[in-house]
C-alpha cells in the first residue's frame, strides 16, 4: 500500500499552480497586432494584412485576420479558435486542417504540413491570396484608419424608421449588427453570428401594420450554399424584435440540395430553389424550380413567417 504524505500533496499542488501560471503566462507572450510588409508602406497605397491574437475564454486565444479595406473589399478575412502547442507555437483547426502559428521574437509565420492545408489558407483570401506567410509584431497601436470593421455596411428607412446594417465576414461566420434609429423606447444595437456569407437587405412593410420589418439574406459556406434569413420586426414604432423563420415543411423539402435564394415580393418573402432528384447515389437537378410563399403573423413569442403556397415551374 502506497500513502502520500502531506508534504507530497502540497508538493503536487504547487507543481500545477506553477504549470497553470506558465501557461498563462505563455498565452499572454503571444497577444499583440502581427502585420505583413505593405502594412508599413500603406501610405504609398500598398494592400496589408494583420493577424489580431486576442485573449479568448479558458486559457484559449482567439485569432481575427483582416486585410486593408479603405480601398476595397479585404482581400483575407477570418477568425479562429487558437491553443497553445508549446511555449512558441500556436494551432488552430480550419476546414478540418492543422494550421501552425509560429513565433520568433516579434516574428509570426503561418504554415501547414499538408496541400489540404495550404489550400486551407488560400480559402479564406480572394485574387489568389493566402494566409501563409510572416507577419511582424507592432510595438505601437494598429493604425485602424485603414482598417474597417465592417466590410459591408448599408442603410435602409421607411415609415420613419432608419437601420444602420453592417456586416463583417470572418469565415466561418459573418458579424451582423443592427442599428435601429427613432424607435421611441429602445434603440439599442443587435449584434450577432451568422454562419454565412453576407449577401443583402431588404425592408418592407410585410404584415401592413405602419411599421417596417427589414430582412437581411445571407448564403452559407459550402457547396450547397442554402439560404438564411435574419429578420427584425417593428412593435409598434416602440422597440424592434427579432422574426422567427421555419424550416422548410416536408412537402417544401422534397428534392431541397440548397442553392436557394430568398427576396420580398410584395408583402410576401419568397424562396426559389432548384429541384433535385436521387439517381443511384447522385442528387441530379430536375429542371423545375420550387417556389414557397411565406407570410408574417404575430406568434406566442414573437413575429413568425409561416408557408402560405408552394408552387412549382
Amino acid at each position: 500500500m502506497i500513502s502520500c504524505s502531506p508534504d507530497s500533496e502540497n508538493k503536487e499542488t504547487e507543481k500545477e499552480v506553477v504549470i497553470e501560471e506558465a501557461e498563462e503566462t505563455s498565452l499572454e507572450n503571444f497577444i499583440g497586432d502581427y502585420v505583413t510588409s505593405g502594412y508599413f508602406q500603406r501610405e504609398d497605397g500598398y494592400d496589408w494584412t494583420v493577424v489580431r491574437i486576442l485573449p479568448g475564454d479558458q486559457n484559449k486565444l482567439i485569432g481575427e485576420v483582416s486585410s486593408r479595406s479603405d480601398l476595397k473589399r479585404p482581400s483575407c478575412s477570418a477568425a479562429f479558435e487558437l491553443q497553445l502547442n508549446d511555449s512558441s507555437n500556436l494551432e488552430a483547426m480550419l476546414m478540418n486542417q492543422k494550421v501552425f502559428f509560429l513565433i520568433n521574437g516579434d516574428s509570426l509565420e503561418i504554415q501547414t504540413e499538408t496541400e489540404e492545408g495550404e489550400n486551407a489558407l488560400h480559402f479564406f483570401c480572394n485574387g489568389g491570396a493566402s494566409l501563409a506567410g510572416t507577419y511582424t509584431k507592432l510595438e505601437e497601436d494598429l493604425d485602424s484608419s485603414q482598417y474597417m470593421n465592417y466590410t459591408f455596411e448599408e442603410e435602409l428607412s421607411l415609415q420613419k424608421i432608419k437601420f444602420d446594417i453592417k456586416a463583417t465576414e470572418q469565415n466561418p461566420y459573418t458579424t451582423l449588427l443592427v442599428q435601429p434609429e427613432g424607435l421611441e423606447i429602445s434603440n439599442e444595437a443587435v449584434v450577432q453570428k451568422v454562419d454565412g456569407g453576407y449577401l443583402k437587405s431588404e425592408i418592407e412593410d410585410l404584415n401592413s401594420d405602419g411599421w417596417p420589418e427589414i430582412l437581411i439574406f445571407f448564403n452559407s459556406y459550402g457547396m450547397e450554399m442554402k439560404g438564411m434569413v435574419v429578420g427584425f420586426s417593428v412593435n409598434n414604432g416602440k422597440s424592434m424584435s427579432q422574426i422567427s423563420m421555419p424550416e422548410l415543411s416536408e412537402e417544401a423539402s422534397q428534392g431541397f440540395r440548397g442553392q436557394d435564394q430568398f427576396e420580398i415580393v410584395e408583402n410576401s418573402l419568397v424562396q426559389r430553389f432548384p429541384i433535385y432528384e436521387q439517381k443511384g447515389e447522385d442528387w441530379v437537378q430536375t429542371g423545375k424550380t420550387r417556389q414557397v410563399q411565406y407570410k408574417l403573423r404575430d406568434g406566442e413569442a414573437s413575429r413568425q413567417f409561416f408557408e402560405t403556397n408552394i408552387s412549382e415551374y
